[in-house]
């Protein structure tokens, strides 16, 4: 009787062992990298208007619930009480962002020229002079 619990232990063991193996070398699934289509469609899902941004998915909700994008909610017509989905208007969006840049100050556009006027001086300091020096 006392080999049988011996033998009961062992096998408990070498179970628990090889448990503990494979929990170490499962690892959680590749997902894989959402990416646009070169020319999406007209109306886009929240997600991909986020991408096509550079917003996360709750901005973009926000924005929509603020009414700051041309959104859309589409429910089922065969159960109007239904949720709703929320599509984003791309075209309208790239339109809007086009009137911005034409109706934009003169000043607004000076960025260009301001690209390469200056070199970058990136945490050097000025050398004082002589008379900084005396000051």
């Amino acid at each position: 009787m006392q080999e049988n619990a011996q033998n009961t232990e062992a096998v408990a063991g070498e179970t628990a062992t090889a448990e503990q193996s494979v929990k170490k070398t499962r690892k959680s699934p590749e997902r894989e990298e959402i990416r646009l289509a070169k020319n999406p469609a007209k109306l886009i899902s929240k997600e991909g208007f986020a991408l096509y941004i550079g917003k996360t998915v709750d901005a973009v909700v926000a924005m929509a619930k603020a009414a700051k994008a041309p959104a859309i909610y589409m429910a089922d017509p065969l159960n109007p009480g239904g949720n709703a989905e929320l599509y984003f208007d791309r075209e309208e969006w790239d339109e809007a962002c086009r009137q911005l840049v034409e109706s934009a100050p003169p000043e607004w556009h000076d960025w260009r020229n301001r690209l390469f006027l200056f070199k970058p001086t990136s945490g050097r300091r000025k050398k004082k002079t002589d008379e900084q020096q005396a000051a």
